[in-house]
């Protein structure tokens, strides 16, 4: 198949070219300029290019990194334009509309509680990771009312070489790695291979069809979450950080540390879809 990713030069989309191009798909990646880290077995295109094309699938994983700085109204107003406008372009801009969409979203949907347990149907809790997910998804079922068969995945915290591990070795490695806060709330984390298989099985398989959350199923607090990680890696975890310095340094994106939300893969498991890494220790081993 033909098969457009957005969000081209990202952590997901870097891991997914090779499992596509293996399986025998023609791959293109959106980008906003030239881009060296895109594989050369990649084709590249730009906005005004999609009229041209027709794709079966589209994978829409756009969006500014949600960690990577203070939320300021600025940044706040990036974070929607990379997710939000971008998809309402990619539908306008495709004037020969996918077989397929595959779009991402965020357990950040769901908003922070750490006392209920959220399925895809449970009634999210309100703030900016919630608006920022709705708005997004909402975008994307402009292409369900268009026919276009369209599957939107709640991906939790991606694990794999890169993203959000990356972030955190080095304090690990040194024998800072701990508890943030309470370590109560919950960790919705996911292997990487398993979001790459995900997305190849919602590709091919038409059952595929609505909201899922993409978390693996063995749910963690962070406090086991910090714990699991330094057993892998062979070092203490001793440390714990306050949610207050959290709070000082980083404002309202602390939430993202020192809350959570327990958030179960109720679709995915319906649909019996099988993760390879259900275990965090088993995933994180494999990561070393």
């Amino acid at each position: 198949m033909k098969v457009l990713v957005t969000g081209a030069n990202g952590f997901v989309a870097s891991n997914l070219y090779p499992m596509l191009t293996a399986a025998g798909h023609q791959t293109f990646a959106l980008v906003h300029k030239h881009q060296n880290a895109i594989p050369s077995y990649v084709q590249t295109l730009h906005l005004d290019d999609l009229g041209e094309h027709f794709f079966d699938v589209v994978v829409n994983l756009a969006g500014a990194g949600i960690a990577d700085k203070r939320w300021t109204p600025a940044r706040q107003k990036e974070l929607f334009d990379s997710r939000v406008q971008l998809t309402h372009k990619l539908f306008d801009k495709l004037k020969h509309k996918p077989n397929v969409l595959l779009n991402a979203s965020a357990v950040g949907y769901y908003g922070f509680d750490q006392y209920k347990t959220f399925t895809e149907d449970t009634a999210p809790n309100s703030g900016f990771t919630h608006n920022l997910c709705a708005a997004w998804e909402k975008e994307a079922e402009r292409f369900a009312e268009a026919g276009v068969r369209t599957v939107i995945f709640r991906l939790g915290v991606v694990l794999g070489d890169g993203g959000a591990l990356a972030k955190m070795k080095w304090a690990y490695k040194f024998g800072m790695g701990g508890k943030i806060a309470s370590g109560k709330q919950y960790f919705p984390w996911v292997h990487i291979h398993d979001v790459c298989r995900f997305i190849l099985s919602a590709m091919e398989d038409d059952r595929y069809e609505g909201k899922y959350n993409l978390v693996a199923p063995h749910s963690v607090t962070q406090a086991e979450f910090a714990k699991s990680y330094g057993n892998a890696l062979k070092r203490p975890t001793p440390f714990t950080t306050p949610a207050f310095v959290l709070e000082t340094i980083f404002g309202n994106m602390s939430s993202l540390l020192t809350q959570g939300q327990h958030v179960v893969p109720k679709a995915l498991l319906d649909q019996h879809f099988e993760f390879e890494y259900a275990q965090l220790d088993d995933a994180l081993k494999s990561l070393n």
